[in-house]
């Protein structure tokens, strides 16, 4: 393989690849990572509204004040930890209770960058941390799976030295023949490498060997589950990547991981304007949402962008309001209420005037509401926490688009 630098493998060390699937649970694991997949689902709800109420205020003021403002830096320090807590949580809930993935083009450099900012403070200050990103370093692939395998390897290189060391972090580009990509059974072609170094106590062959099994780990009872390097080696293989291990008893290990290069990014319609740049239609919205602050701060997002809206803490004051109002364009509801659903009241909405428009809006996972039939494929739905420009992009496109009778799907 070419490459602009090549990290040196030793292929009779590489552990033998884990078997695709499902992890082989027994009846106490299973049962161990069902409750955590509870506990994790209902405490993201509530994470959700706080996450939604950081972002969205900071963006409404990062809207009212100029480029050059002395508080500017500050505010947006702010949204980009909200949106670093609300890839966390997206994280946690993707691998308690399979979370749907988001596959999108990446830049690998700009992740590791922002991860290592992150992870800086779990890292400590006794660790010494290099990087060498190579350019171009673009790749497909779900942004919170990415982050994922990359925590999982930096973690365990901390752990490999509790006294302190170096963890190096690069990535490298090159183009794979088809002899090098059959060694690894992935596709020839154009490669983003990314390798985690340490200089920790390594693993004997032995060890190495078992490194990616299910439920393997070298680490105390109870410090460790023996599912990172597992969960790393099906993230990866699943974006027709792989991943292998080089390392020396008291010497240190290195972990790398192939992932086929994309030639560009585009540009996300997130980054597309500011919040009051584009103007409304005049339309009236009905937001409903048991959460005071939450629904408060979505009324002031929709009314800066020109809409009338009305509000009702649930379902109830919802049918109150759409009994007395004559004309409503669109209903933006919470899944999750005291009394009646979201989705109950998106029922009797459809059910009364096919022709007013219902977006759902959840903290929990979308892959748990479709698996419990609360969410349908092809309902509009908003997943909390909520971004304020993706707020009014996605209730813009409810009212511009065709109503779908979902109650008949």
């Amino acid at each position: 393989m070419a490459t602009t630098s090549d990290p040196a493998v030793d292929r009779n060390s590489a552990p033998e690849p884990p078997e695709k699937g499902q992890l082989p649970l027994t009846g106490s694991q299973s049962e161990r990572l069902e409750t955590v997949g509870r506990l994790t689902s209902g405490v993201a709800h509530d994470f959700a509204n706080l996450l939604t109420l950081i972002s969205g205020y900071s963006e409404l003021l990062l809207d009212r004040i100029g480029d050059g403002h002395a508080l500017r830096q500050h505010l947006e320090e702010i949204s980009n930890a909200a949106s670093r807590g609300a890839r966390l949580t997206s994280q946690l809930l993707g691998f308690s209770r399979g979370q749907t993935t988001d596959p999108q083009p990446l830049d690998l450099n700009a992740l590791v960058t922002e991860s290592l900012r992150l992870l800086g403070p779990v890292i400590g200050e006794h660790m010494n941390i290099e990087t060498s990103l190579a350019g171009g370093s673009r790749i497909f692939a779900d942004r919170g799976q990415v982050e994922q395998v990359l925590m999982n390897l930096i973690l365990n290189a901390r752990d490999a030295m509790p006294k302190g060391g170096s963890i190096r972090v690069e990535t490298f580009t090159g183009e794979w023949e088809e002899e090098e990509a059959q060694h690894h059974n992935v596709q020839s072609g154009p490669k983003v490498l990314l390798s985690v170094s340490d200089t920790g106590h390594g693993m004997d062959e032995q060890t190495l060997a078992r490194a990616f099994d299910p439920f393997f780990t070298t680490k105390e009872n109870g410090k460790g589950t023996g599912l990172g390097l597992h969960t790393v080696a099906t993230i990866v293989r699943q974006y027709g990547g792989d991943v292998w291990a080089r390392s020396v008893p008291y010497e240190g290990t290195t972990f790398t991981i192939c992932f086929p290069r994309v030639a560009h990014i585009n540009a996300t319609a997130g980054a597309a304007g500011k919040l009051l740049a584009a103007g409304s239609g005049g339309e009236t919205v009905l937001v409903v949402e048991d959460e005071d602050a939450v629904r408060r701060l979505i009324a002031q997002i929709l009314r800066l962008r020109g809409y009338r809206v009305l509000e009702a803490a649930n379902a109830e004051e919802a049918l109150g309001i759409f009994a007395r109002e004559t004309e409503l364009d669109l209903v933006l509801t919470d899944m999750v209420m005291p009394g009646r659903s979201g989705r109950e009241l998106g029922d009797i909405v459809h059910q009364m005037r096919p022709e007013t428009r219902v977006i759902f809006m959840s903290g929990y996972a979308d892959e748990v509401l479709l698996r419990t039939g609360a969410l349908r494929p092809g309902m509009s739905f908003l997943q909390k926490p909520l971004r304020a420009a993706v707020l009014a992009a996605k209730v813009r496109e409810a009212l511009d688009s065709p109503v779908l009778p979902f109650n008949r799907q």
